[in-house]
């Protein structure tokens, strides 16, 4: 089922699609949301606890001037993500 731009939501255990921006999983325990952050979307990446949309842009701004990331950590190097938000995104992430 599609629930949004780049998001999809279904009862099994996993879902995959190749040019996914953002990937919601729902099993029987939880609600799991996977965002790229290296294609992702500024509406996309609002998806993510504690991001807004001026967060989401500057991670779209760094992204578009360093490149994709490299590892999830990255991420903190986008002022505004500190250790604690990623501490808040970190499983809801994927590069």
């Amino acid at each position: 089922m599609v629930v949004g731009l780049g998001i999809k939501m279904k009862s099994a255990s996993k879902v995959t699609e190749e040019n996914s921006f953002v990937k919601v999983e729902k099993s029987e325990q939880a609600l799991v949301i996977s965002v790229n952050i290296n294609t992702a979307s500024s509406v996309e990446l609002e998806v993510l606890p504690s991001i807004g949309p001026k967060i989401a842009q500057r991670i779209i701004d760094y992204r578009n001037k360093w490149g994709l990331f490299k590892r999830k950590e990255d991420i903190k190097n986008v002022s505004g993500i500190g250790e604690k938000t990623y501490e808040k995104i970190m499983d809801k992430i994927e590069i």
